[in-house]
């Protein structure tokens, strides 16, 4: 018997950038498994894929249902990491 593929999609609300942090860190709503540090994730922009994020850090907020990561992401793919983006994982 054959598993379903398993889906983990994180729909970016806000971006933050520090210049003291290589990273950038997003939070949005988490649907699916959770997350690991060192996940690999494919950016959706506008359904498109863009490119890939790395997981390098996880925080949740129980009172808002939010999560925040930090990724890290390949200098082209930074202007696809916006609010309405999606980071997903298929496995």
């Amino acid at each position: 018997m054959e598993e379903e593929p398993r889906m983990t999609r994180l729909t970016i609300e806000r971006v933050h950038r520090l210049s003291s942090r290589p990273w950038l860190f997003v939070t949005g709503q988490l649907e699916g498994d959770a997350l690991r540090i060192g996940d690999e994730l494919t950016v959706l922009d506008g359904g498109t894929p863009s490119g890939l994020a790395v997981v390098r850090s996880i925080e949740l907020h129980a009172a808002t249902s939010k999560t925040t990561v930090a990724v890290d992401v390949d200098v082209d793919v930074v202007d696809s990491i916006r609010e309405g983006a999606v980071l997903a994982r298929v496995s």
